[in-house]
Order: structure tokens, then C-alpha cells, then sequence
């Protein structure tokens, strides 16, 4: 009987820029036996352009956005062209890829996409209004997006992912940890995540074992939002 859960020989298309839980997304899908092919582009008059160069004219079995492109600021700095980055980033590149990838027919009838969101875009927290923001326009996005999609057998989800073990290797991650007393890891009910256990949760919606799911999101946060 075949492995529903493989994505052995799946063509993976990665959007992302460089960054450890990155490396370890293209990493594990790739020992998985996914072929990733991946675009660090953060520009949205370039995605067009990057994934059909990528493509080599060949369609994807599945999509990752994996942008996190997250920043702590407290409103009175936070000019228009901040928030605008932001939405850049975490909103706006992951529209114009889908809408590059259905353009050039690069997406096979039944491919998976999956986004990467964040528990903030339900969980609201100090300092980081644009990212919250812009992560809560993803998962709405997503939602509308397997609702039309739904036709051609795509499915669109997301992960909601909560702290990792490499996200506090980032200094600015670091001084607030420190600031609030440690007060994510103590709201974790389990632990930390680790990376590998994200990028599980993403090779599962990347998998056939669930060709019913979509619209939907699913929480890695070892407790947190409880």
C-alpha cells in the first residue's frame, strides 16, 4: 500500500528568503524526497518573472510561501512605509506567486499550498501591529483562495507557527524574550518547538493524505494560545 503521507517525487516550489527555519524547510523536504526548487525573491515586480525562470516550463506538485518577515515596533515608529514593507513581505508576495502560478498554468490540478503564518494573526501582541496584520490578511487570503480554487482540486492552507527553537538565535527575538521575563517559553504548555516539527506539519499538507483539506490552519505552538 502506498504511503499517503509521502511526498516522495513531488515538485516543491519554495518561497523565502534565507533563514534557519528556512534551511531547514528545503532541507527535510528534500530528504523527504520532495525536488524543492526555490526562489528567495522579495520583490514583488520580480516573482513573475523568478518563478517562471524556475519552472523550466515544468508545473509544481505544491507551493510553500515561507516569508516571516516579522518586526517589533511600538506605533509611534511605525511609519507608512514599515507597514508597507510588511505587507510587502508577508501578504503581497504570496498573492503575486499564486497569481504567477496560475498565469503560466505552473500549478498541477490537485498541487497543495501552503502558507506560512504566525499565531499572531489571531493572537494580538504588543509592538508588532504590522506583523499581525499582515499574517491575519494571509490566513484570510488563503481561506478565499481554496474557496476558488476549489474547482482544479487545489488545496490552500496554512501554518500557524508559534516560537522555534531557531527563532531565538535572532538578536531582536533575544531582547525581547529578556525583556518579557521569558514569558513565551513559560506560556508553552509543552515546549519550544522545534523547527523540523514546522516543517512536519507543512510536508503534511504537501502530502495526499488529506486531498479534502484546505481552507484551514493548522497551530504549532506547543501550547501557547491555549
Amino acid at each position: 500500500m502506498a504511503n499517503p503521507f509521502s511526498i516522495q517525487g513531488k515538485r516543491i516550489l519554495v518561497v523565502g528568503e534565507a533563514s534557519a527555519l528556512n534551511a531547514v524547510l528545503v532541507d527535510r523536504l528534500s530528504n523527504l524526497g520532495a525536488d524543492v526548487v526555490v526562489s528567495r525573491t522579495n520583490t514583488v515586480a520580480q516573482v513573475e518573472s523568478d518563478i517562471s525562470r524556475l519552472s523550466a516550463g515544468t508545473s509544481f506538485d505544491g507551493f510553500v510561501f515561507a516569508t516571516m518577515h516579522s518586526d517589533f515596533r511600538p506605533i509611534k515608529f511605525l511609519k507608512p512605509e514599515i507597514v508597507a514593507e510588511s505587507i510587502n513581505d508577508n501578504f503581497a508576495l504570496f498573492i503575486e506567486s499564486v497569481r504567477s502560478l496560475l498565469k503560466g498554468r505552473l500549478l498541477k490540478d490537485g498541487a497543495s499550498i501552503v502558507a506560512m503564518s504566525s499565531i499572531s494573526s489571531f493572537r494580538a501582541q504588543k509592538t508588532k501591529t504590522a506583523f499581525c496584520a499582515a499574517k491575519a490578511a494571509l490566513d484570510s487570503a488563503a481561506r478565499c483562495l481554496a474557496l476558488e480554487l476549489g474547482d482544479k482540486g487545489i488545496r490552500v492552507n496554512s501554518v500557524q507557527k508559534g516560537a522555534t527553537d531557531v527563532d531565538f538565535s535572532k538578536e531582536h527575538i533575544q531582547t525581547v524574550t529578556v525583556l518579557n521575563d521569558n514569558a513565551t517559553e513559560k506560556k508553552q504548555v509543552l515546549r519550544t518547538a522545534k523547527a523540523e516539527e514546522i516543517v512536519n506539519a507543512v510536508a503534511f499538507l504537501l502530502s495526499d493524505a488529506t486531498p479534502t483539506m484546505t481552507g484551514t490552519s493548522i497551530v504549532v505552538d506547543g501550547g501557547y494560545t491555549l
